[in-house]
């Protein structure tokens, strides 16, 4: 609760330090010159933008608690509709990259990790070591370039066609492949860090007599990798689950920016260059929200883990 009341105080605060102000741009149009002083009072009050900022706070503070965010006139609509639109495009990519950056990632740094300074270590390494040096939008761009625009397999923007399929399975196999590239490009970042963790428990797991006995014992293959290495990974790369995630969230808002997609981080673009406070304020809260989520169901898991031994 505590976590949640300071990220109301920010998704409050940090908006009205912006430069600029939502309403004088909104006056600024051709629709909305012609307003009244009264009008413009008004409009301010609508906007939540009236009395000192202790007003304000409590009045946002109330709206919050009672499931109403706001009034995003840009959109001329509600900002609990916009949100309730633009999340579930979010979590499409965020939930399609964490099993993707987990198997690659950790099974990759399995198979280095066994007999290190193999061919496939050292390729395996050198490559990650690459990928380590490029933040999420470059791989982006790079993924966008390469697929979509010089060997174009792949859609190059947006969720889904501008005339989607009627039938379900036609319109679902259509928005995974729009939801592919971006998916792909939030993951690269996380499979090296999950790589290289996999690898340097690996090495060390290697030493360890019970699995120099299980390997005289003839276990090998599969069995060996999950039942030895996998089981004996999983405290570790659920501690590191939570910076994964956050690092995700903070990932996704460019990403989305690149491949024009229409989750979250894109809804957040938009506000900001408009000074749309309303909407930016629960943007940013609905991002914090989903982060707490996740970050609470990964210690649900290390608890229940820890629990059973």
């Amino acid at each position: 609760m505590i976590v949640f009341f300071l990220l109301v105080v920010l998704t409050f605060a940090l908006p009205r330090l912006m430069p600029g102000d939502p309403l004088s741009l909104l006056l600024s149009s051709d629709v909305t010159r012609e307003l009244t002083a009264a009008e413009a009072e008004a409009l301010r009050q609508d906007m939540g933008l009236g009395g000192s900022w202790a007003d304000q706070f409590l009045t946002y503070c109330r709206a919050v608690l009672s499931g109403d965010l706001g009034y995003s006139f840009h959109h001329a609509a509600p900002v609990s509709q916009l949100l309730a639109t633009a999340l579930p495009w979010t979590g499409l990519l965020v939930l399609g990259a964490i099993p993707l950056y987990l198997i690659v990632g950790v099974l990759a740094g399995i198979e280095a990790g066994r007999v290190p300074h193999r061919r496939f270590d050292r390729i395996a390494t050198g490559a990650m070591t690459v990928l380590a040096s490029l933040p999420p939008f470059t791989v982006a761009v790079f993924l966008l370039l390469i697929f979509a625009v010089l060997w174009p397999v792949l859609p190059l923007g947006g969720a889904q066609p501008i005339f989607p399929a009627e039938a379900p399975l036609a319109r679902s196999v259509e928005i995974l492949r729009h939801a592919l590239l971006p998916t792909v490009a939030l993951a690269v970042h996380e499979i090296v860090r999950f790589y290289l963790l996999s690898r340097g428990e690996a090495v060390a797991l290697s030493a360890r007599p019970f699995l120099i006995n299980a390997r005289a014992r003839g276990i090998s293959g599969w069995r060996e990798r999950i039942d030895y290495y996998g089981r004996n990974l999983l405290p570790v790369i659920l501690a590191r689950m939570s910076d994964s995630i956050t690092v995700l969230i903070g990932a996704v808002l460019y990403v989305e920016v690149v491949f024009s997609y229409p989750g979250i981080g894109h809804l957040n673009l938009g506000a900001i260059m408009d000074r749309d406070y309303t909407l930016l304020q629960g943007a940013v809260l609905g991002l914090s929200v989903l982060v707490l989520s996740l970050n609470w169901l990964i210690d649900v898991a290390a608890a229940l883990l820890a629990r059973r031994g």
